[in-house]
């Protein structure tokens, strides 16, 4: 086997031709263009990895250099050749083979970021110790005010009602985690002359309650039942989730090295997240069947949910249509419902959990059908 190519002396930029003749499999003779002849075993020398078709390089024992671009008889003579190298070479020169490598990268992003990205962000939520919710949620509430809410109309009497009710009949049903600090405010929502109806869960346990919500509710059960949903949200983390996921680098770096100083700067995330976004349908469901569950044990018919679901739609959907008809497309302040699981659904399934609660049963399988 003879290989043409260039050499070059150790150290030097000039090249010189030459052809580098293998002897028996074992020995190789360098004939230079000026009548020089280098030899030695094939053993000696260092053959460098192969780069699509670039000039392979071939370190001899002084040092000296032989460049020759007859890869494939090069590949022929080191069998030692490296098995991933001769892969990236396979995906260099196959074009079917760097369009599959390319499909698998953009599927690898895809898979990431729609699975990946939501587990590692449950995974940190849950992995993270109750202090930072409090850390997180410290001004959160303070933000809100500024920016979204009003001081409460209600009567003081009605508040203090509600807040001892809480305390005493509904808090004593979570099992869960004992450790949330629940707290109940009161707050007006308005925008222009349309009064929001909402609860919104703070990571930290605290539950706001708006003004309207508050006047829809006509029995103390449908109260109940969207406390416990709010509780839902807290209990498994929701919100803490939906943070992570926006920061989800910067999140996982501080739960690696244990740093919770920037935790307190998410504050201000949170806020513009409870006011722009809202949750998943997965995190809306897991509230809604913590709720329910919650219900059947406390003897309180899960109809009430679905009753003040319907009362809050009817109220939204009919002030929307008579005070804002030119609303723009790109205004989602009062599009409660528009990323909810489907208000149908939720109903429908709030209801069989209803029937389950007039047979006396404590536990509820229902089979959920999207609508």
């Amino acid at each position: 086997m003879v290989l043409e190519g260039q050499w070059h002396a150790a150290g030097a930029a000039a090249s010189t031709k030459a052809k580098l003749h293998i002897i028996d499999k074992v020995h190789y003779s360098l004939e230079l263009e000026t009548g020089k002849v280098l030899s030695g075993t094939l053993s000696s020398l260092h053959i460098g990895d192969r780069l699509g078709n670039i000039a392979r390089k071939i370190t001899l024992e002084d040092a000296s250099v032989f460049t020759t671009k007859e890869n494939d008889a090069v590949d022929t003579l080191c069998k030692h050749t490296s098995k991933i190298n001769t892969f990236i070479h396979t995906l260099e020169s196959k074009l079917k083979w760097a369009l599959m490598a390319l499909v698998l990268s953009i599927f690898t992003m895809f898979a990431f970021f729609t699975w990946g990205v939501p587990w590692g962000s449950k995974y940190i939520a849950h992995a993270l110790p109750e202090e930072s919710n409090q850390i997180i949620a410290q001004h959160t509430l303070d933000f809100l005010d500024k920016i979204l809410f009003k001081k409460t109309q209600l009567d003081k009497l009605q508040m203090d009602k509600i807040r001892t009710h809480f305390q005493k009949n509904v808090l004593p049903l979570n099992k869960e985690n004992q450790k949330i600090r629940y707290t109940l405010h009161f707050r007006d929502w308005s925008e222009g002359n349309l009064s929001i109806p909402n609860a919104l869960a703070l990571p930290s346990g605290d539950i706001i309650l708006t003004d309207k919500f508050v006047q829809l509710c006509k029995t103390q059960a449908e109260m109940d039942a969207v406390l416990l949903h709010e509780m839902g949200h807290v209990v498994h983390r929701h919100t803490l989730e939906m943070i992570i996921e926006g920061t989800f680098v910067s999140v996982a770096v501080m739960l690696i090295v244990g740093d919770s100083d920037g935790l307190a700067d998410m504050g201000v995330g949170l806020g513009s997240v409870l006011v722009s976004a809202s949750y998943s349908r997965d995190h809306e469901s897991e509230a809604d069947m913590y709720a329910f569950t919650h219900m059947l044990k406390a003897n309180i018919d899960p109809v009430s949910f679905s009753t003040i679901m319907q009362r809050m739609t009817v109220y939204i959907e009919k002030k929307l249509t008579t005070n804002y008809q030119h609303k723009t497309s790109d205004d989602t302040r009062f599009d409660y419902f528009s990323s909810h699981p489907n208000t149908a659904t939720r109903i429908e399934i709030a209801n069989q959990f209803s029937n389950c609660y007039k047979k006396g049963l404590s536990t509820c399988n229902i089979r959920i059908k999207e609508k």
